[in-house]
């Protein structure tokens, strides 16, 4: 009986609840009202023609977007508007607005813009520099020297320096992840930051409401706090009787950062959860990528995680605090940036978009879940029919089905452009990266998919000349040649029932 009860209590079912009572609703809604009185529908429908209009006109929205949710309204005019509003557009209330401005604004008093490090990269390439100046300029993401570099192909490798640096910590640890969930790797972080919170550590853990809604108990930020750490959730999935607590629920906190005593930082696409190191199978081998940076470039890592904190906390962050104090020799350039879908800049599409655009002798992109808008498309293909060798590689092993049926319903166009396309064979492929011209790589956490680059708060480091670019272009080699390379006969040989799923998908895709 009591185990009955914690479920009919715990969140899960009851947001499981709610959601079948609000799909109700949009039924009766959109058949009911029409019964009830042909005047107010058609007022209401009016209404909805007039938010067509205004969604028609937002010059900062992608077009895919805007067109499913315009199908959407025409064929639910009622309730598809509400819909809309609800989860299709981000609208804040006044004090949120002011409290996201704040934020920035103490964050960006602490960024240094560093013009001569732009024009340092200007003379490696011209596009490049254009690239450094546009995340330093619209990102407030400028490019750091005096940062080593470690690049890491598999989560294994980075966990085991993981841990070590944890261990090592002597003043603080941050840690900001998308997904945490319980066991083994989780298990030995725990009992590193309950060690560190003892010696006076001080210890933050943020966390994603949706991310983790399965993977983590109810009240899980309160076992935390219970051991001395800090920690608070990002859009907790959860009642409230404040209706700016769910303008911002399409909006998840994708991130991957951790940063340890402000001098080193971790990131890529990898979380805290056992497949991704292997220690369970999931989707056969788990293949995914990240970076350890020390020095100077950390410091983009930290005002990251820091505008969160005060996000979450309310609470106003000392940034003078946690400046890194020293800087390391290195080979490279490092530019951690981050992206947020409230300024609607996309800030990850527009630099993705950069490196296609500039590359001149090949580009290699690598991405879990390859679900594009038209200008994504167009971009890699025109690079591929101009002379440029681009291949993309994909999992051999999806996790989602149906993200997986959008991604294959894209290898035809891109296979008559002379694009090559790999699928990962070994298994699931999580890894989001480029490289191109052995010039310039980036690492991180933004899928090439509609939610990543235009809903999600995400964050990548772009490396420019050294090792590291070297060191990603050998992975990506490993990867092709454990791959199947898609052929024209594998397009060809698509079931009927599997073409069909595919384009019932894609039309859906900007809302996945």
């Amino acid at each position: 009986m009591k185990k009955i009860k914690r479920l009919l209590l715990s969140k899960r079912f009851l947001i499981g609840l709610v959601a079948c009572v609000q799909i109700g609703l949009f039924v009766f809604i959109t058949s009911e009202l029409y019964i009830v009185g042909s005047t107010a529908y058609i007022l209401l429908t009016i209404f909805s023609v007039f938010v067509m209009l205004y969604l028609f006109e937002k010059d900062n929205m992608n077009p895919s977007y805007k067109i499913i949710w315009i199908l959407f309204m025409a064929v639910f005019p009622i309730s598809g508007a509400a819909l809309y509003f609800f989860c299709g557009d981000t609208k804040l209330t006044r004090k949120q607005q002011e409290h996201i401005n704040g934020i920035l604004d103490r964050s960006h008093d602490n960024i240094t813009p560093n013009p001569r490090l732009c024009r340092k990269i200007s003379l490696m390439d011209g596009g490049l520099g254009r690239q450094a100046y546009y995340l330093e300029n619209t990102g407030f993401s400028p490019p750091y020297e005096n940062t080593a570099v470690k690049y890491y192909d598999i989560g294994a490798a980075m966990f085991r320096d993981y841990l070590n640096d944890l261990k090592n910590a002597r003043k603080s640890i941050f840690i900001q992840y998308f997904i945490i969930d319980e066991g083994y790797m989780w298990d030995r972080i725990m009992e590193v930051l309950k060690e560190k919170v003892a010696d006076g550590v001080d210890v933050r853990v943020v966390y994603d409401g949706f991310g983790t809604l399965l993977t983590l108990p109810e009240d899980y930020e309160k076992t935390l706090r219970a051991a001395g750490i800090k920690a608070y959730i990002f859009n907790d999935v959860k009642f409230s009787m404040h209706i700016g607590d769910y303008l911002m629920l399409n909006h998840r906190d994708h991130r991957k950062i951790t940063v340890i005593d402000s001098t080193i930082g971790y990131g890529g696409g990898i979380n805290i959860a056992d497949e991704y190191i292997n220690v369970i199978e999931r989707f056969g081998v788990w293949k995914d990528t990240g970076f350890r940076l020390e020095g100077e470039g950390v410091w983009g890592l930290t005002t990251t995680f820091l505008q969160t904190w005060e996000f979450v906390s309310g609470a106003k962050a000392d940034y003078s605090r946690f400046r890194p104090d020293y800087g390391v020799k290195s080979d490279c350039i490092v530019q951690p940036y981050f992206d947020t879908p409230l300024d609607k800049i996309n800030l990850c599409a527009n630099t993705y978009l950069n490196v296609v655009n500039n590359a001149k002798d090949y580009v290699y992109i690598a991405s879990p879940y390859l679900i594009v808008d038209n200008e994504v498309l167009t971009a890699i293909t025109l690079a591929a029919r101009s002379g440029v060798d681009v291949r993309v590689i994909v999992p051999g092993i999806p996790d989602k089905w149906y993200v997986y049926y959008v991604t294959q319903s894209y290898y035809k166009p891109l296979l008559e452009a002379g694009v090559k396309v790999y699928e990962y064979t070994p298994g699931f492929l999580h890894a989001k990266m480029y490289v191109s011209d052995d010039m310039q790589a980036i690492v991180g956490g933004a899928n090439t998919d509609y939610r990543s680059l235009y809903l999600n708060f995400e964050n990548c480091c772009a490396f420019y000349g050294g090792e590291i670019v070297s060191r990603v272009k050998k992975d990506f080699d490993a990867m092709f040649r454990q791959s199947h390379l898609v052929t024209a006969e594998d397009i060809r040989n698509t079931p009927l029932y599997k073409r069909i799923f595919q384009i019932a998908f894609r039309v859906l895709s900007p809302l996945m």
